[in-house]
């Protein structure tokens, strides 16, 4: 989809900003090109679409030279996000999203369905959110709106320049997993930066690590982590690198559905039973009709109390559980906080669908060699 071919980007001062860089960017592909600051990465990404022109060298887009495709042309067929958002403050919601699509004299119809498409993509509903102004929305509602924006003609290409980066690290973790669920629906091909390795590993299905404007290491998440490229991308991934490949594994992959629950109606000896019968010396409990996760109960508690309520430890399932969409790596994140040695997992409304066992990580861990079992720290976890 686009060949970067021995280009340079050279100021008239000397300085090679991008110097003879070379690599492939498959068709649907997630890319994230990441690096210190000054290695080249925002500029190599607005040569594609020339918002910055190349010194030597060619990129190709469907094997046709960006610098023969008219400038116009080119950027209407390329989506753009940035982390400074960009929405036109004057136009509403539909109107920052319709803006391409007008320039490419769609008709009304087909812009108004656009619109809505897209603003259910992104998880705002079209009624409540169509006719606003940027000022009347979040940080990360704008967020998403720019994005939006960007896929508003539905272009092959989008380029993202730290689009997560001005949002609380809360909406951002938010924000990251909702955009791998529309890049799995809409298999656009991405150009991401960022300068956050995290982040990198997370979104990518390849990542271009820069460095004074050269291209030290590409390969797939996995690949980097298992095989650094000398010093310099070991030292940029990072010394936890080995435990980063967690979080590449999803916990789907590990969960166990047979969970021991009892319901918030059920009495102390019900508890107990429940328990004696499974072998074990604590539960999760669950409302009757939904499922939902309410916290847990110990054999211990039981003993001394008169009710089920009475020793249960109740909490929020967003304090004590995560969710089927996370990985082993938040999974073990969450033992570690919370003193589990099993830890709940709950869908989007809360309902507990199965649990995930310290073993099952360390199984993982045994399984993939790199991840040594000794750094799961097994000593600080609680029977």
């Amino acid at each position: 989809m686009i060949e970067i071919r021995n280009v340079s980007k050279i100021y008239p001062n000397g300085f090679r900003a991008v110097d003879g860089l070379s690599l492939s960017i498959p068709k649907g592909d997630l890319v994230v090109f990441i690096g210190p600051s000054g290695c080249g990465k925002t500029t190599t990404m607005r040569m594609i679409n020339r918002l910055i022109a190349i010194s030597t060298g060619e990129i190709l887009i469907e094997g046709r030279n960006n610098q023969e495709i008219p400038a116009e042309e080119l950027r209407r067929n390329i989506g753009y996000a940035i982390q400074q958002i960009g929405l036109f403050p004057h136009m509403t919601v539909s109107q920052n999203i319709a803006t391409v699509p007008r320039l490419l004299e769609w008709d009304e119809g087909r812009i108004r369905r656009r619109v809505d498409e897209l603003l259910e993509l992104v998880g705002l509903d079209p009624d409540l959110y169509r006719d606003k102004f940027p000022r009347q929305l979040s940080g990360g509602q704008q967020q998403r709106v720019g994005v939006a924006r960007a896929l508003g003609a539905d272009p092959p290409i989008m380029l993202m320049d730290e689009p997560f980066g001005a949002v609380d690290p809360i909406t951002r973790e938010i924000l990251q997993d909702e955009f791998i669920q529309i890049q799995h629906a809409v298999e656009k091909t991405i150009v991401f930066v960022t300068h956050d390795i995290d982040e990198a590993i997370k979104m990518g299905d390849r990542i271009a690590i820069l460095r004074d404007g050269k291209l030290v290491q590409y390969d797939t998440p996995e690949t980097l982590l298992e095989k650094p490229n000398g010093r310099f991308v070991r030292d940029f991934v990072g010394a936890d690198r080995q435990l980063k490949r967690l979080g590449l594994v999803g916990i789907r992959e590990l969960l166990d559905k047979q969970v021991v629950r009892v319901y918030m109606d059920a009495t102390a000896a019900q508890a107990k039973e429940v328990m004696e019968k499974n072998g074990v010396r604590s539960v999760f409990v669950v409302e009757r009709e939904t499922d939902i996760l309410r916290g847990w109960v110990n054999k211990e508690a039981l003993e001394v109390a008169d009710s089920l309520l009475d020793a249960m430890h109740e909490a929020p399932y967003s304090d004590i559980a995560v969710r089927e969409r996370a990985t082993a790596r938040e999974a073990l994140s969450a033992m570690v906080a919370r003193g589990f040695r099993v830890t709940p997992v709950v869908n989007r409304e809360g309902r507990l669908v199965g649990t995930i066992r310290l073993e099952a990580i360390q199984e993982l861990a045994i399984y993939n060699p790199v991840v040594p079992p000794q750094a799961l720290g097994e000593a600080t976890l609680n029977e």
